[in-house]
């Protein structure tokens, strides 16, 4: 089962996964009116909405929130996404504000981190999002899944999917990336795949995502890829908090 590593792992992806997008937040091009949010006013955001130590008992922190530290290193989506997908394609100008990264103090390792990411306008928020969830936007991300493994030298099957509907009445979605293990190759049993989760939804200008990291014994059991009942909790947590909050 490689547990002693597995935890290396799983920290590795996710910091790999969000540095190597490499996205911002502010909408390329000139014209709008529209006055571009501060970092100021989305560090506050951030810091209302975001998942914190309470929000998660039985997880410790595995690395400091960049909400202290500056801005983080991504977006929701690599640029390569963005420019494939058909929606709004945004520059390095304005980054995400993301919580302390929390895992598991047990096996199986599970890893959550939540990301603010402040848009031009509220309308953008919600045509970014649009695009992604659509069949054009899951295969999009999915070729740069494949793209990005082939680079670092890796094989096997990667699989992304949409998630059913996590909240009923609320514009919520999701996505899941299935990849083969690095050591894994190439992926016969199931047990050697993790998976990524992305959350998320649009309050005002903003994108609030939730990232969840696992192996495929946390996963779902269901006719289709479901959210589990700790991504439901975290995502009805946050979304609740962004529209108390939100411009």
């Amino acid at each position: 089962m490689r547990w002693p590593g597995y935890r290396i792992v799983v920290v590795s992806v996710v910091v790999v996964a969000l540095i190597a997008g490499g996205v911002a937040m502010a909408v390329a091009g000139s014209g709008s009116t529209i006055t571009p949010i501060t970092k100021v006013q989305a560090a506050a955001f951030a810091h209302v909405v975001n998942l914190s130590a309470p929000d998660l008992p039985g997880f410790k922190l595995a690395l400091a929130g960049e909400s202290e530290h500056g801005d983080a290193p991504s977006g929701p989506l690599p640029r390569p996404v963005e420019e494939c997908d058909g929606g709004p394609v945004v520059n390095g100008a304005s980054r995400g504000v993301a919580s302390p990264l929390f895992q598991k103090e047990s096996v199986p390792i599970q890893t959550i981190l939540s990301i603010v990411y402040p848009m031009r306008d509220r309308s953008i928020a919600s045509a970014y999002i649009a695009a992604a969830d659509g069949g054009r936007g899951l295969g999009c991300l999915q070729r740069e899944e494949v793209r990005k493994r082939a680079a670092s030298g890796l094989h096997g099957n990667t699989e992304v999917v949409a998630l059913a509907p996590p909240l009923a009445g609320a514009p919520v979605s999701g996505v899941r990336i299935w990849r083969c293990l690095p050591g894994s190759q190439p992926c016969r049993n199931r047990d050697d795949r993790s998976f990524t989760d992305r959350l998320w939804f649009a309050a005002g200008p903003y994108v609030v995502t939730i990232f969840y990291i696992a192996p495929a014994q946390n996963e779902a059991k269901g006719p289709e890829p479901l959210a589990l009942p700790i991504e439901r909790h975290l995502i009805t947590l946050l979304h609740t908090r962004a529209q108390a909050h939100k411009l």
